[in-house]
Order: structure tokens, then C-alpha cells, then sequence
């Protein structure tokens, strides 16, 4: 699908060179930043190793960056942006712009530059797309975006621009910029992109920090903090009392339709469980119907250790169109936890066998009740389901199936998301027998973590359900928090390959859920960073 002509989403097409705009100078300084030209997007990329919002923002799949001075533009030297685009994903990078509360924007001016090479594409692809989008969110929790599409095939930079005029009764409080391709292959680059609000009058500000602000306020825009609205009941009650100082009990989550999966953690944990099992509808309408229900589940969890070591909670879907909601159950699950530790994982994985000796020989010194340490359980990924080979039995045999030549283990999405895991060292696990804290924090580092229960322990943001950001955030507040995170070198986790659910492929395939799930993790950075007072927010003073 080509995209040849712009589509508008806002009142009309504005023109910059038509644009009379009046620069608002500083009362203290009538000469101030006279040379600032009202672009509020910045060119730096987001520093990873921080909690920031601050830049572009790139997720798992690398965007090159480089600065040209062939490409034209406001000046002789521009920052290119650019992406090898792939049928199948959304290629995307995001800037974020959270807008004081005082500032009275009135219209917005939106413009970028595009060239691709090669960029065709595929059959399979109903809905390709190669945009620039800035989503406006308001006061009242709604938004609006504009929107640039940019032509396939091959070309140099094109220019693309579109404003939107903000209704009176509505005042700005963020603003999420997306570049972006999806179904196509080929090459695509960006540079030269511009928001620029205007203020009453006709203005822009006097510089960006009249615009945006460096520590975000509270949200203005509505964000629900009521608990999703699911009945859910006990299935089993754990029987197991033999609770040692140091017992770890493993949380997870799952879907019914995954149920056989707890049978297979069951059978390698060897201790207490706390599972929230979802129970999904086809009715359109409420549904109240849960004897069959009930039924399939005790049918299904038959293994004697369920009832000793296993409490389960069966959540039921109002409707066919629930949202799966990860985080809600997540946060269920930990409160039927009665022991010291918990070992956050998900249900597709196994554990490694002697988890609760093996913990046990490492923790031994740690008694402090405001213990404030994550510990990162290494996790691993079969190539191929394996479905009557047993797991690795210890570390060296564990190693050896990663080393062999027809090796079937690696470190868990090496290859989709390297970030997610890097921070954990595998080259220094290998050969470490001692905990060892992870050296440098990475924004999308999502590791399994086992965790000492409190009071103050930050729970689940239950903002994310279904696909993305739902794990890695609660990392991020744990670093917030004050977590020190320490590699374990004698336990580990590996998944179990499995069919990719509906929301995993809408997720990686909808452009626009993808932006709408960026959105609520920046509005959660930003969240954390004010109650931390992380980053910008920090109250200490600057050297």
C-alpha cells in the first residue's frame, strides 16, 4: 500500500513560510534566546541508563542516528534519524513532551522530512504505513493526532507539515510524537522534525522550558485508579504450613486456555505457588456462568502438589472483549504470599531445580526487614519445545546445552530484545559463583526477579494490561525505589516456546495501540520520576 497524498486530521494545512509569529521575550531579558525558533523536540536521544523522558526514545530495535549536511533543511547540518523497516513489526522511536499547566497553547504545528530507498511493500500487509504521528492528549483525558505520510519506493527528503488548533475549552497536557513504518522492507529516514505550539496571541514562548516541563506535573487528563471490576474467587487454598525463614513462593499469572502450563511448573517448583488464572468469555454480554468453569479447572490441575503448595485464584472476564489484565492479577497474586520471599515469573517458564536450597546458601546473611534487594534469577529460552527431554539438572549441564554445537538453549530473547536482559552479565554468570549487583541499569531491562515481601514493596502498575510495558515498568520503579539489583549465580529460569496469543500480534502489528501503550508508559515514567523524585524531580541540589 502507497501512500501518496497526506492525510489531515486537523482543520487544514498551514504553511510555515505563511506562518507571522510573535517570539515572547523575557521581561528580565528582552534579547533572550532570540535564536530559539519555538521547536520543542529535542534532538538527543533518551540517555537508557536513567529514568527519564527527556529525547528520543528507542525500544528494542535500534534506530541509527547521524548528522548530515546534504540533506538541507532550517540549517546546514541536520540529525537524520533512520530504521530498516520490517513487514511484520512496527519500527517506531518516540519523543515525549509532558506541557506545563500554565501554558495556554492554542495551535500546533507539526512538519518532518522523510527519504526512503527500496521501501516496498508486502502482500501480506493490508495496512502498510510510513508516518509521523503527534498525539495531543487533553485536560479531559481525550486526544487528537496529526498526522504525515510519506510515499514508498525510494526517494530524497519530501517535506510534510499539518497543524491543529486547540479547542477553547480544552488545555494540552502532553504530547507523544511517533515516527514510524509498518509493512514494509526497506530503509526510511527522518530529519528535520518540528512541533511548535503557539501560544495566545500568536506566540511562541521565550525557550522550551516555557513549554515543557523538565519535571512532569501531575497528570491533568484522568487516569483511573479504581481496581478492574472482575469476580474472582479461591480455587485451592494452599495447605503447605512448613514455612521456613527463607521460603520463596513463586508468583505468576495465566490464562486459562494456558492452564497445562502450571502443571509443568508444578512438577520442577519445589515450593509454595500463588497463581491468578484468568478465565476468559465468549459472551458479549456479562457473564455470570462459572459452575462449568470450576469444573474444567479442578479437572485440569489434578496433580496432587496443587492443593498442598498451590493457592489459586480464578478471575472470570465480564465480556468477550476484555482486556487480558496482567498487572491486575499479577497484584493478586502476590496478596495470597504468606512467606518472607517471592519469585516473580511467568507461566511459561520452568524453574531451576533445588530453587529453595540454592536461594537458601546465598541469602543466608541477609536479615534486614527493609531489605531492599532484587534478585535477577537469570532466565534462558528453548529454541524448540522439548517436550520429553527434561530441563538442565545443574549449572554445568546447563551450560553445556548452550555451548554444544547444536545447541537448543540461549540467554532469553537474545536476538528480539537483547536490552531486556543485558544488564544480568551472561558472560560473567557463566563462571561467577558468588551474587554480583548489576553494573549498569538499562530502561528496558525486565528481569525475573525474586523480591522480600513488605508493606512497601511497589506493586504492579495496573495502568498496563495485555501486551507491553507491563513487567519492565515495575522494574523501573523498583530502581526508583531505591533497589539494588543482584545477580543470582546458582539458580536460573528457563521459557518454554509457545504459539504467540492474539494480543502479542495486534500489539506488534497496530501501530497505533503500539502508540497508545508508549503513551501510558511515559505517563508512568513521568509518574515515578515526580514520586521519587528521580531525575529532573530530584530535590538535590545541582553541582
Amino acid at each position: 500500500m502507497q501512500h501518496h497524498n497526506h492525510k489531515l486530521v486537523s482543520l487544514h494545512i498551514l504553511s510555515c513560510r505563511n506562518w507571522k509569529l510573535k517570539r515572547e521575550k523575557h521581561p528580565a531579558d528582552p534579547e533572550a534566546v532570540e535564536d530559539w525558533d519555538g521547536n520543542v523536540l529535542l534532538d538527543q536521544m533518551t540517555d537508557q541508563t536513567h529514568i527519564s523522558v527527556d529525547g528520543w526514545w528507542v525500544p528494542h530495535v535500534r534506530w541509527e542516528e547521524e548528522v548530515s549536511c546534504t540533506v538541507g533543511g532550517r540549517s546546514l547540518c541536520q540529525k537524520v534519524l533512520s530504521v530498516m523497516c520490517k513487514a511484520d513489526s512496527v519500527r517506531a522511536v518516540y519523543q515525549y513532551l509532558p506541557i506545563r499547566p500554565d501554558t495556554d497553547i492554542k495551535t500546533i504545528y507539526f512538519s518532518a522530512r522523510s527519504a526512503a530507498v527500496d521501501l516496498q511493500s508486502v502482500d501480506s500487509v493490508h495496512d502498510a504505513d510510513y508516518s509521523a504521528i503527534a498525539m495531543v492528549k487533553f485536560d479531559d483525558g481525550s486526544h487528537q493526532t496529526l498526522r504525515l505520510d510519506f510515499p514508498s519506493g525510494s526517494h530524497p527528503f519530501i517535506a510534510a507539515e499539518n497543524d491543529m488548533g486547540i479547542p477553547n475549552n480544552r488545555q494540552v497536557v502532553s504530547v507523544l510524537v511517533m515516527l514510524f513504518c509498518h509493512g514494509y522492507m526497506g530503509l526510511v529516514k527522518f530529519t528535520d522534525i518540528i512541533l511548535k505550539p503557539v501560544i495566545a496571541g500568536g506566540r511562541i514562548a521565550t525557550e522550551r522550558e516555557d513549554v515543557v516541563s523538565s519535571c512532569p506535573p501531575a497528570a491533568l487528563s484522568p487516569v483511573s485508579t479504581t481496581k478492574p471490576t472482575f469476580h474472582y474467587e479461591h480455587i485451592f487454598n494452599a495447605t503447605f504450613s512448613q514455612y521456613k525463614e527463607d521460603t520463596v513462593t513463586l508468583v505468576t499469572q495465566v490464562s486459562m486456555d494456558r492452564i497445562t502450563m502450571l502443571d509443568r511448573i508444578i512438577r520442577h517448583w519445589d515450593g509454595p505457588m500463588a497463581v491468578a488464572l484468568y478465565v476468559p468469555t465468549t459472551s458479549e454480554k456479562p457473564d455470570t456462568n462459572h459452575d462449568w468453569k470450576r469444573y474444567y479447572i479442578n479437572k485440569k490441575l489434578r496433580h496432587p502438589k496443587f492443593r498442598t503448595f498451590c493457592s489459586v485464584l480464578a478471575v472470570y472476564a465480564n465480556v468477550v472483549n476484555d482486556e487480558y489484565p496482567i498487572n491486575y492479577l499479577r497484584n493478586l497474586a502476590l496478596q495470597m504470599v504468606k512467606s518472607k520471599y517471592v519469585f516473580l515469573l511467568d507461566a511459561d517458564f520452568i524453574p531451576s531445580p533445588n530453587f529453595q536450597e540454592n536461594f537458601r546458601l546465598l541469602i543466608t546473611d541477609e536479615s534486614d526487614p527493609t531489605d531492599r534487594n532484587a534478585y535477577v534469577v537469570p532466565a534462558f529460552e528453548f529454541l524448540e519445545e522439548q517436550e520429553d527431554q527434561p530441563p538442565p539438572q545443574d549449572k554445568e549441564a546447563l551450560k553445556q546445552q548452550i555451548f554444544a554445537d547444536d545447541a537448543n538453549i540461549l540467554p532469553f530473547r537474545s536476538v528480539e530484545s537483547p536490552e531486556s536482559h543485558r544488564p544480568t552479565d551472561y558472560q560473567r554468570w557463566y563462571a561467577e559463583e558468588q551474587v554480583y549487583p548489576v553494573s549498569t541499569y538499562q530502561d528496558k531491562f525486565e528481569p525475573y526477579l525474586v523480591l522480600r515481601m513488605s508493606s512497601s514493596l511497589p506493586l504492579y502498575d495496573e495502568r498496563f494490561s495485555g501486551y507491553g510495558m507491563n513487567k519492565v515498568t515495575h522494574t523501573m520503579e523498583l530502581l526508583a525505589a531505591g533497589y539494588q539489583f543482584l545477580v543470582l549465580p546458582n539458580v536460573w529460569a528457563i521459557h518454554v516456546p509457545h504459539r504467540s496469543t492474539s494480543s502479542n500480534i495486534q500489539f506488534l502489528q497496530k501501530p497505533l495501540q503500539r502508540l497508545h501503550n508508549r503513551a501510558t508508559r511515559f505517563e508512568f515514567v513521568a509518574d515515578i520520576m515526580r514520586k521519587y523524585k528521580v531525575g529532573p524531580c530530584s530535590t538535590k541540589p545541582k553541582r
